[in-house]
This record gives structure tokens, C-alpha cells and sequence, in this order.
């Protein structure tokens, strides 16, 4: 007896030890494995972003030694009118886009007010009030022509069958006057 309880134990933790390995190993294959680079691959990676960087720098330096030598070979009031050019480009390049912000958020009322998705807005022009707003007369019939014809086609269908009337059968109340008047 004691020999079958030891070979019993020894069957039972033998299929205790294979399903616990069992589960790790199907925990291993269900977790997806993190991609793992070589040192020379991580060197390759991070020898090509810092190229592209020192490229981009080098081009804004180049740039800039330009910039500064042709504003070296011009005279005060050719600098100050360059300088005056620049200034103007940068402020009428923050008034475009304060104008398209605002434009922006006109279109979403708009298309709010109508009942239209306001994601539409997305699709619109803003480069000035009339553009935006034809563009926004545009989208409201494109989108309303679309709707109008989805939902015709939900609706569409084989027609309901008229059914015929049944033949009347004499009702009771016919049947007493009948019996009573003989009609």
C-alpha cells in the first residue's frame, strides 16, 4: 500500500511538473517577444540619426553664413530694407495662420449649426472667407446628396403586396334580419 501512495505522489507531481511547464511555455508563445538589437546594430541606428542631424544643422548653417554674408555686402539702408522684407514675411506668415485658425473654427460652427458632422471641417480650404465658404456650400450639398441617397437605398425594397379582401360572410345580425324580415 505504501508503495502504490509513492507511486501515486510521483505520477501526481510528475503531471503537476509538466502542466506548470506546460503554462509557461504557452504564456512565452501568447506573449509576443520584444524585438532585441545587437550593440552593432543599435551603433548603426544611432550613427544614422545623428548623420541626418548633423546634415540638418550644417544646412541651417550654411544658411546662415549666407544670410550674414550678403547682409555684410549690403549698405544700412539695404539692411534695414531686408531687414524690414523679413519682418513683414514673418507677419503676414502668423496672420495667415490666425486667419485659418479663425476660419477653422467659423466652418465648425457652421457645419454645428446645420447639423452636419463637424469632422467635415477637416476637408475645407481656409485660405480665405469666401473659398472656405464655398468650399462649406460644396461639402453641405456633396454630404446631404449622400445621406439622401443611403437612406433611399435603405428604404428601397420590394413594395408591400395590397391583399385582396376577403369575401364577406354573413354576419349574424344578417342572419337574425333574414330570419326575422325574410330579407
Amino acid at each position: 500500500m505504501n508503495e502504490q501512495n509513492t507511486v501515486d505522489t510521483t505520477a501526481i507531481e510528475t503531471t503537476v511538473e509538466n502542466t506548470v511547464e506546460t503554462t509557461a511555455v504557452e504564456k512565452e508563445q501568447a506573449t509576443p517577444t520584444a524585438k532585441t538589437f545587437t550593440q552593432d546594430e543599435l551603433n548603426a541606428i544611432i550613427d544614422k540619426r545623428l548623420e541626418r542631424e548633423r546634415k540638418d544643422a550644417q544646412a541651417r548653417i550654411d544658411k546662415a553664413v549666407t544670410e550674414a554674408q550678403k547682409l555684410a555686402k549690403m549698405s544700412a539702408d539695404e539692411r534695414a530694407e531686408h531687414e524690414r522684407q523679413e519682418l513683414q514675411k514673418a507677419l503676414a506668415q502668423r496672420e495667415a495662420e490666425i486667419t485659418k485658425r479663425e476660419l477653422r473654427a467659423e466652418a465648425k460652427s457652421q457645419l454645428s449649426d446645420k447639423g452636419l458632422p463637424v469632422e467635415l471641417a477637416e476637408v475645407l480650404p481656409y485660405t480665405d472667407a469666401d473659398t472656405t465658404n464655398a468650399a462649406l456650400a460644396a461639402v453641405e450639398k456633396v454630404f446631404r446628396q449622400a445621406v439622401e441617397k443611403g437612406v433611399n437605398e435603405r428604404l428601397k425594397g420590394n413594395p408591400p403586396k395590397v391583399s385582396q379582401p376577403a369575401p364577406q360572410t354573413p354576419s349574424v345580425d344578417d342572419e337574425i334580419r333574414k330570419a326575422v324580415f325574410g330579407k
